[in-house]
C-alpha cells in the first residue's frame, strides 16, 4: 500500500513536471526569459573562445557578463517551480552519490537533483564494476506527439562548442524554423534529469502512451491473435462432441450450435486477416512485405484447420436433388476402396452446402460464388468415382456369367 501511494506521487510530480517544461502548445517556462546565445544551460557561458574573448573591449565584456548575470532570472524561476514541485535535498548534505558511491567535484562529478524524488546523484557515464548504468537520464516531451524519449548524455555538464549557424543575426528572429526536427544537442539542453530508482515511472508513463497509441495494424494483429487461440481451443471440443455422436442418426441442437459458432469464429478470422492485407501502405515496403506475411500465415492456418473438420465423422445430411445421383447409385461395401474413397467427398459436399448458405445468409455473395464452385468440383468427383465403381461392377457380373 505504501509503495503505491508513493508511486502514485510519483506519478503526478512527473505531470507536474512535463505541464512545466513541455507544455502543449505553448512554451516551457524557462524559454519565456532570455538566455544567451539561444538554447542553453546555465554554463554554455563557456562555450565562448577564448579568442573572442581577448578581441572585445572592457565595456563589451562588461555587457557581456551582466547579460549573463541578468539571464539567471529564468533559470532561478524554473528551479524555483521545480522546487515547489518537488523539495530538494541539501546540497551539503551530501558528499557522494548514493547509487555509485562517487564521490562529488564541483568540476569532474557535479551535483545534480532528481526532478522526482529530490535527491542528488551524478552524471557520470557507465563504467564497471562500479557502474553498470547510469545513476540519472534526462527526458524530453515532443510537442506535438506527447511521446517522451530519453536522452543520452552527448555534452558533458552543459558545455558544448558553439555552432555559428545557431548565432542569431542583427536581422535574424534567432528561431529555429519549426518543421526542423531538433538534433540530440538540442534535446539534452531541454532535458529533465531523474534518477535511476525514478526512471520506472518514466518507463510506465511511455508504456501507457503507447497503449493509447497503438496503430491499427498491431490492434488488428492481436485480434487476429486472440481469434486463433479460440479456434484453437474450441476445435477439439468441436471434435469430441461430433464423435459421441456418431451413432446418432441426427445432430443434437448443442452440436449444431457449436458448429454455427465455429463457422462465426472463422468467418471473423478470415475478415481480420482481409482487413489486415488491405491497410494503406507503401507497395514493397516492409510494412507491405510483414501484412502479406500475417495474411499468408492465416491463410495456412483456415486450410490446416477447416479441411480437417470437413472430414469429421458425422451423421449424414439428407441430400438435395442435386445429390440424386450419389443417392441413386447401387449399393457399395462399406469397407471397399470405393466407400473410402467416397466417405470425405460426401463430408465435404455437405459441409460446402452448409458453408453456401451461410455464405448467402450473411449476403457474401462472392464467398457463396467460391464455395459453389468449389461444391460442383466435388459434386463431379463423386460421380466420377460411382461411375467407374459401376463400370467395375458390371464388367465383373459380366465375366462371372
Amino acid at each position: 500500500m505504501q509503495k503505491r501511494i508513493e508511486r502514485t506521487k510519483l506519478e503526478r510530480r512527473l505531470e507536474k513536471l512535463i505541464a512545466l517544461h513541455f507544455p502543449v502548445g505553448g512554451h516551457s517556462a524557462g524559454e519565456k526569459h532570455f538566455r544567451p546565445g539561444g538554447n542553453r544551460r546555465a554554463s554554455s557561458f563557456f562555450d565562448l573562445e577564448l579568442g573572442h574573448l581577448k578581441r572585445m573591449s572592457v565595456s563589451d565584456a562588461t555587457g557581456l557578463w551582466k547579460g549573463i548575470l541578468s539571464s539567471g532570472g529564468g533559470q532561478t524561476d524554473v528551479r524555483a517551480a521545480e522546487q515547489r514541485i518537488t523539495p530538494w535535498e541539501e546540497d551539503a548534505d551530501v558528499s557522494k552519490c548514493p547509487l555509485c558511491r562517487a564521490s562529488f567535484h564541483p568540476l569532474t562529478n557535479r551535483k545534480h537533483h532528481c526532478r522526482l524524488c529530490g535527491k542528488i546523484i551524478c552524471s557520470l557515464p557507465v563504467r564497471y564494476p562500479q557502474r553498470a548504468a547510469q545513476c540519472s537520464t534526462l527526458f524530453v516531451v515532443d510537442p506535438k506527439s506527447r511521446k517522451i524519449e530519453e536522452v543520452g548524455e552527448g555534452v558533458d555538464y552543459g558545455v558544448k562548442k558553439r555552432r555559428m549557424g545557431n548565432v542569431s543575426g542583427p536581422g535574424s528572429s534567432g528561431k529555429r524554423p519549426a518543421e526542423e526536427p531538433e538534433d540530440d544537442s538540442e534535446k539534452f539542453l531541454k532535458g529533465v534529469r531523474i534518477c535511476q530508482d525514478c526512471r520506472p515511472i518514466l518507463l510506465r508513463q511511455q508504456y501507457q502512451q503507447e497503449i493509447i497509441t497503438v496503430p491499427t495494424f498491431s490492434k488488428l494483429y492481436q485480434v487476429l491473435i486472440e481469434l486463433e487461440k479460440e479456434l484453437e481451443d474450441c476445435l477439439p471440443q468441436f471434435q469430441e462432441l461430433i464423435v459421441s455422436l456418431n451413432q446418432d442418426e441426427h445432430p443434437t441442437k448443442e452440436a449444431a450450435a457449436a458448429r454455427k459458432r465455429l463457422l462465426d469464429i472463422f468467418a471473423q478470422y478470415d475478415a481480420v486477416a482481409k482487413r489486415i492485407r488491405k491497410l494503406p501502405c507503401t507497395p514493397g515496403s516492409s510494412q507491405d512485405r510483414v501484412q502479406m506475411a500475417v495474411t499468408t500465415r492465416a491463410n495456412i492456418f483456415l486450410q490446416k484447420h477447416m479441411f480437417p473438420l470437413q472430414s469429421l465423422p458425422k451423421a449424414k445430411p439428407k441430400h438435395k436433388k442435386s445429390s440424386s445421383a450419389v443417392e441413386e447409385a447401387p449399393v457399395i461395401d462399406p469397407d471397399s476402396e470405393v466407400a473410402h474413397a467416397l466417405q470425405p467427398l460426401l463430408e465435404q459436399e455437405a459441409l460446402l452446402e452448409s458453408f453456401v448458405e451461410e455464405a448467402n445468409a450473411h449476403r457474401k455473395f462472392e464467398d457463396a460464388k467460391a464455395l459453389r464452385i468449389s461444391l460442383g468440383e466435388i459434386r463431379e468427383e463423386i460421380e466420377r468415382i460411382l461411375a467407374n465403381a459401376e463400370n467395375g461392377a458390371v464388367k465383373r457380373k459380366g465375366k462371372h456369367s
